[in-house]
């Protein structure tokens, strides 16, 4: 009885050796901080969006036993020595893998053609060899590929007619295609008139104000972020519609410059740790189309003279 009982204590302190003794690896960072942990990471297991062509971070959460110090609230990525993560994506998906899979977290990229299809990644926390070399089979998370976002202002690019003529459109609407949701489109309006000579005269800012100095024609602008979904967007953005400023020829140059939607930022996670403070860090699909209004005053006919009635007298 004696000799069973010191095997067994024995056996104890060879694993306590191996889980306290200071065998811990460190793991790769969650992209982002402590801070914005709960917001961008926590809880969100149900599935996820991405943009052929691009890549998108995932982690497993360690089991919490055999990992106590594992914390990415408070920044802590203790991994406990010897446990590997064994990531499966199937055919559509490239797995970058992290430390020979000795990492909870990875990487995933779209490759070419994979728009329009929902695969399922797997991820299995593997014990080692002193702990069983076992697992639970994983977990499943569904990650959808969606095609690079794109807008387009339709058929005709130019329009041309009398101040209100029927050949003005009622609206300049950009159609968006492909993506996910909740769009950022960049587009930029210039407003000039012509003198009589066909010259630009003065440019105006969107409400027909008369800016004092404008030393290029196009002004970059911040993006719209009010496109939730796909489908027709207004742009147009004037008030009291295309009409002619102080009596001139006014022309209306729309520019769509690019976009992106939530998916494609994603991809910009990885690289930004997570923060959105900078539109202009992100990755947008360029697009560079032009819609031009041109609206000309409608003459206004003079009197029609004659010979003084008098003369012949």
């Amino acid at each position: 009885m004696k000799k069973r009982i010191t095997q067994k204590v024995l056996a104890t302190v060879a694993v306590a050796c191996l889980f306290v003794g200071g065998a811990w690896a460190q793991g790769t960072n969650v992209p982002g901080d402590g801070a914005n942990f709960a917001t961008n990471w926590a809880d969100n297991t149900s599935d996820a969006h991405m943009i052929e062509g691009t890549t998108i971070p995932l982690f497993a959460m360690p089991d919490a036993y055999y990992h106590p110090n594992y914390d990415p609230a408070t920044e802590d990525y203790t991994l406990t020595a010897g446990f590997t993560w064994r990531w499966t994506v199937p055919a559509g998906l490239t797995l970058v893998l992290a430390n020979d899979r000795e990492d909870n977290y990875t990487t995933i990229s779209a490759d070419a053609g994979s728009a329009g299809s929902t695969f399922t990644v797997n991820v299995a926390e593997r014990s080692p060899l002193a702990w069983g070399q076992c697992d639970d089979g994983g977990q499943d998370i569904d990650v959808t590929v969606h095609a690079t976002p794109d807008a387009t202002l339709g058929g005709t690019l130019t329009y041309e007619a009398c101040e209100g003529g029927a050949g003005l459109p009622a609206a300049v609407n950009a159609t968006i295609s492909d993506g996910w949701q909740n769009y950022w489109l960049v587009w930029n309006l210039e407003i000039k008139t012509l003198d009589g000579a066909g010259n630009d005269d003065d440019f105006y800012d969107t409400d027909k104000t008369a800016l004092a100095a404008l030393a290029e024609e196009y002004t970059t602008a911040a993006p719209d972020k009010t496109a939730t979904a796909a489908g027709a967007y207004d742009i147009t953005s004037i008030a009291g519609g295309f009409t002619c400023i102080n009596n001139q020829t006014t022309v209306y140059t729309y520019e769509l410059t690019s976009i992106n939607d939530r998916a494609l930022r994603f991809g910009d996670f990885i690289t930004l740790g997570g923060s959105t403070a900078s539109a202009a860090a992100f990755t947008y699909n360029a697009i560079g189309e032009v819609l031009t209004v041109t609206v000309h005053p409608t003459p206004v006919t003079g009197p029609i003279y004659h010979i003084n009635n008098t003369w012949a007298d």
